[in-house]
């Protein structure tokens, strides 16, 4: 595994590779997985997915994956900053993650490579709509969508409680924030495990929280997932149709983002949708206690449509 901050979009993007480095040659790799995470978008909620992922394909194919910018912040001795929020909506909002995760691939994924890629949540819409620039969607081999956000993210029972309670929240108490990266970092890491054990979350997860709950980091995150309450309503059933062939999705059967019935529509406008509904009780998060699971599931999933793996 290697990992490290690289200027995309004119900020520092954490990035996160298993097999070969993005800045290394790639002439002689047919083949690789790039993995779009949901919101938040920090990649150590990843690594162990991604990690067991590796290991289910062999360690024949390399792995990476690209956070969100704004969405974690480079040490102290980083060239580049991240740029705040205030002046800057353009390129933390919907429009400018996409272009983000474009400007990525287009600089790194040579022209020869076939692109495996995953789009967990929200990440699922931002590689629906990757697959409208013409010489992405040609580098594509398969599209795995996991718990899709793409549709009516805001009259989903999660979808209410942001909006309903989570912002207001947020608007009224968002001043603790601040006031808690001000405490001892061991206090702040109390403070995690507090809250970690009561929702059963493994304490594999504290550093990346502690990133997370970073002021300008938390702003990010809450100014993103507003934009997507806005923008993610109906289906886009034209680009549903022009990509078909290239999405295979996994819908959850408890998921509060993208519940059940939103899977049974889908396949009843497209019957020849290769969409799946879970078996084994994943949650959406399955980042945080399914990560096993789910890299056994994707392996398989990758496996289907790899040259390289048959």
């Amino acid at each position: 595994m290697k990992e490290g901050f690289i200027k995309i979009s004119g900020g520092p993007t954490h990035v996160i590779t298993w097999g070969r480095w993005i800045e290394e040659p790639l002439d002689d790799v047919p083949e690789i997985v790039i993995c779009i995470p949901g919101n938040p978008g920090l990649v150590g909620f990843y690594t162990e997915f991604l990690h067991l992922l590796y290991e289910q394909l062999g360690e024949k194919i390399p792995v990476w994956i690209i956070g969100h910018l704004g969405h974690e912040e480079p040490s102290k001795d980083c060239k580049t900053e991240v740029p705040c929020l205030k002046g800057n909506e353009k390129i933390f909002d919907l429009n400018g993650q996409l272009y983000h995760k474009k400007e990525f691939i287009q600089r790194f994924v040579p022209r020869n490579t076939k692109i495996h890629l995953i789009g967990h949540s929200i990440g699922a819409w931002m590689v629906m709509h990757l697959l409208e620039f013409q010489d992405i969607r040609q580098l594509v081999k398969k599209c795995y969508l996991l718990f899709p956000t793409i549709e009516r993210m805001i009259d989903s029972s999660n979808g209410w409680n942001f909006t309903k309670i989570g912002i207001p929240l947020y608007t009224v108490l968002g001043f603790v924030i601040p006031l808690f990266n001000r405490l001892p970092k061991y206090l702040q890491i109390c403070g995690v495990q507090i809250y970690f054990w009561l929702l059963n979350i493994p304490k594999s997860f504290i550093e990346t929280a502690l990133e997370y709950s970073k002021a300008p980091v938390m702003e990010k995150v809450i100014f993103l997932a507003k934009d997507e309450m806005v923008r993610v309503r109906d289906l886009d059933q034209s680009l549903m149709e022009r990509h078909l062939s290239l999405l295979k999705m996994y819908y959850g059967t408890t998921d509060g983002w993208v519940p059940v019935e939103y899977y049974k529509e889908i396949c009843r406008k497209y019957p020849k949708i290769d969409a799946e509904l879970d078996k084994e009780s994943i949650d959406h998060a399955f980042v945080l206690r399914n990560s096993e699971a789910m890299s056994r599931i994707v392996g398989k999933m990758i496996k289907e449509h790899s040259e390289i793996l048959k």
